[in-house]
C-alpha cells in the first residue's frame, strides 16, 4: 500500500509539472486554431493597419487650410479599397470609412460637420492633426509581439493575426489522453437504472473538458470495481495516451484498488492531497506519461482536475495558468470547522462572497453557479461572517474557461 501521508497542493502541482510528455509541434490553419498554444513567438509582418486610413466618412484635408466658415473645393474622392490619391492646397477629398488618406491630407472631418454647397464642402469650425485617422501602425508596429509561445489562442488573437496576413500558425500538437471511468455502480446515459446503480458523469464531462483544453480523447474506458479489470484498462490506457484521468476505486477502502495499481504500473508520485473536498487522489508516472487518478465523487474529481490538472496542462503547453487571487470576506461564514484546507465554491455578492452553494464531494451544482473558490485554511474553526479569507476566481469553475499564457505575459 503507497505512502498514506498527505502533501499540500503545492507540492502536488509540482510533482505533476515534473512530468512533461513530449509535445510535437504542427502547422495549422488559423481557422482552425481556437485554443491551441502557441509554439513559437509570433510577430507582425506588416504594421497594422498597414497605412493610415479613414475611420469615418468625411472629407480629407489638411488642416492649417481649415477655419469657420472655410470652403473647398472637392478634388476626389475614394472608397475603402481603391488607391489613394494626391490632395492638392486648397483643396478637400471626399473619402470613407477604411480608404488610405490621400497624400498631403493629415485630417478626416466627419461628414456630419460638413455642409456641400456650390463652391465644395463648407467647414463649420476648424479641426486638429491627425482626426479621424487610423494612422499606420497604430495598433501594431511591423515586428511587433502578436502572440508568445505559450498563449492560448482565443479569438482576438485569430483576428489580429488575421489582420497580420497570417493563414496558418505553429502549435503544439494536441495531448493524448484516455478516461477510465471505475465503478461497478455506473450506468451509462440512457441505460434503465439497475437498483443501486447510478449514471456515470465523468465519461462525459472529463472527455469535454479535454476537449476544451485543446486536447485529443484516445478512449474512454469503464470498469467495474475488479482489481484485474481495472488495472488492465489502466495499462491498455498508458500505452495510448500521454495523460491518463482515472476516476473512482482511489480511497482507503476495500475496493479501492488504484493506488495499489498505480504503484504496480508506474511510479507513484502521491496518494492523497491536503485539500477538501478532492484529498482522494493519486498520481504516477510512467516513463514521461502522467496519470491521474480522481475520486469517484463528481464534485471532488471537478475540484481536484481544475486545481491540480488543469494547471499542469498549462504548464505542459509552456503557459501559466490565468485567475485572479485576492482576499476577501466570507459573507455568511461557514459553520463548521475545517481539518485540512477547505475549497468553498462561492459567488461574488456585495461585500465580498457568499458559501451558500450546495456543498458536499458529490455536488457538481455548485461549479456550475461559482465564481471562483475561497480557500478555508486548515485547523480553522467555524468561520464567523466577514472573516477575510483567500479567494480565486478559478479558470475552469462557474461560467470561467481555462485561458493560460506565456508565463512572461
Amino acid at each position: 500500500m503507497p505512502d498514506h501521508s498527505l502533501i499540500s497542493v503545492a507540492d502536488a502541482q509540482e510533482r505533476l509539472r515534473q512530468v512533461r510528455p513530449p509535445l510535437g509541434r504542427e502547422r495549422v490553419a488559423l481557422a482552425s486554431a481556437l485554443g491551441r498554444t502557441v509554439a513559437e513567438p509570433v510577430s507582425a509582418p506588416l504594421p497594422l493597419p498597414p497605412f493610415d486610413r479613414a475611420a469615418m466618412d468625411g472629407y480629407a484635408v489638411r488642416a492649417a487650410e481649415v477655419a469657420e466658415g472655410t470652403v473647398l473645393p472637392i478634388e476626389g474622392r475614394t472608397l475603402a479599397g481603391e488607391p489613394p490619391g494626391r490632395l492638392p492646397p486648397g483643396r478637400a477629398w471626399r473619402i470613407f470609412t477604411g480608404a488610405p488618406i490621400p497624400a498631403g491630407a493629415d485630417s478626416v472631418v466627419e461628414q456630419e460637420a460638413v455642409h456641400v454647397g456650390p463652391g465644395g464642402a463648407v467647414f463649420g469650425r476648424p479641426v486638429s492633426v491627425g482626426r479621424n485617422i487610423m494612422h499606420q501602425g497604430h495598433e501594431r508596429l511591423a515586428g511587433a509581439a502578436v502572440a508568445a509561445e505559450g498563449d492560448r489562442l482565443t479569438v482576438a488573437h485569430l483576428g489580429l493575426l488575421a489582420g497580420a496576413g497570417m493563414a496558418d500558425i505553429l502549435v503544439w500538437a494536441r495531448p493524448r489522453v484516455a478516461v477510465v471511468e471505475v465503478g461497478s455502480e455506473l450506468a451509462p446515459a440512457g441505460a434503465a437504472l439497475q437498483p443501486g446503480h447510478i449514471y456515470g458523469v465523468h465519461r462525459v464531462w472529463i472527455p469535454a473538458a479535454v476537449s476544451e483544453w485543446g486536447g485529443h480523447v484516445v478512449s474512454v474506458a469503464h470498469a467495474p470495481d475488479d482489481r484485474a479489470e481495472i488495472s488492465r484498462a489502466v495499462d491498455a490506457a498508458l500505452e495510448r495516451a500521454d495523460l491518463v484521468i482515472t476516476t473512482g476505486g482511489v480511497s482507503v477502502g476495500e475496493a479501492d484498488f488504484l493506488p495499489d495499481i498505480l504503484a504496480e504500473l508506474a511510479t507513484p508520485l502521491f496518494w492523497r492531497v491536503a485539500m477538501h473536498p478532492g484529498r482522494a487522489v493519486a498520481a504516477a508516472r510512467r516513463r514521461d506519461r502522467l496519470i491521474v487518478s480522481l475520486s469517484g465523487n463528481p464534485g471532488a474529481a471537478y475540484l481536484s482536475a481544475m486545481v491540480l490538472v488543469a494547471p499542469w496542462w498549462a504548464s505542459l503547453h509552456g503557459g501559466r495558468l490565468l485567475g485572479r487571487h485576492s482576499v476577501e470576506p466570507l459573507i455568511g461564514g461557514f459553520p463548521r470547522p475545517t481539518r485540512e484546507p477547505r475549497y468553498l465554491a462561492v459567488r461574488r455578492v456585495p461585500g465580498g462572497v457568499a458559501a451558500d452553494l450546495p456543498t458536499g464531494a458529490d455536488v457538481l451544482t455548485s461549479y456550475v453557479h461559482a465564481d471562483g473558490l475561497a480557500i478555508v485554511p486548515a485547523g480553522s474553526p467555524a468561520v464567523p461572517s466577514g472573516t477575510a479569507v483567500p479567494y480565486w476566481e478559478t479558470p475552469g469553475v462557474g461560467r470561467i474557461s481555462p485561458q493560460w499564457v506565456a508565463p512572461r505575459s
